[in-house]
């Protein structure tokens, strides 16, 4: 073999060696950069990204229908008039003042304001809208208290049904709806102000 034919060869060999070197590095970055940008997803979306990744299977598909469906929100939702906060102020006043006497009425008058301030706003896109499709349009645009949302309405829908502390005592049904008007004051104060 003569030195030339070496040298051709020992050149080749070094920029296969650098050109796999440059594709491996690329893929690790590229690699980095996806789950940084899933790690900033799940920080953005909280428990939404946790409950779409299962529902979808992927974390690719879960990302991109929560960006999709957060675009769609942002289109239509709109702020509070001053009036309209002002009016929905003296009704949460109103809610407080009620569950000392009546807290059932006083969960209910919660979750009728919480509807009325969703559906002004356009969190409610279309009457025949259903629960879950408006959980989720709260939950991309606010998910710091998706999940509150969710627990209030289903501690109202316990209480409708007459479910609440299955052979507990009042006492520990008060404490529930203590916790439901809680919740439903997190939500009140995030979309009334947003």
């Amino acid at each position: 073999m003569s030195t030339t034919t070496l040298i051709i060869i020992i050149v080749v060999a070094v920029v296969v060696i650098l050109l796999l070197a440059i594709f491996f590095a690329s893929r690790r970055r590229r690699a980095q950069r996806s789950e940084q940008q899933r790690e900033r997803t799940r920080e953005e979306f909280g428990s939404e990204y946790e409950r779409t990744t299962q529902e979808r299977g992927s974390e690719e598909e879960a990302e991109r229908e929560l960006r999709e469906r957060r675009g769609q929100v942002e289109r239509r939702v709109e702020p509070l008039s001053e009036e309209s906060r002002g009016r929905y102020e003296e009704r949460w006043g109103e809610v407080e003042r009620v569950f000392v006497e009546n807290p059932s009425r006083s969960i209910e008058l919660a979750d009728r304001t919480v509807m009325e301030i969703l559906e002004e706003r356009n969190f409610v896109s279309d009457p025949s809208q259903s629960d879950a499709e408006t959980e989720r349009s709260l939950a991309v645009m606010h998910p710091d208290v998706a999940d509150d949302y969710r627990e209030a309405r289903r501690i109202r829908a316990d209480v409708v049904a007459g479910r609440t502390s299955e052979g507990g005592s009042e006492e520990e049904t008060t404490e529930e709806l203590r916790q439901a008007i809680r919740r439903y004051r997190a939500v009140y104060q995030r979309i009334a102000r947003g």
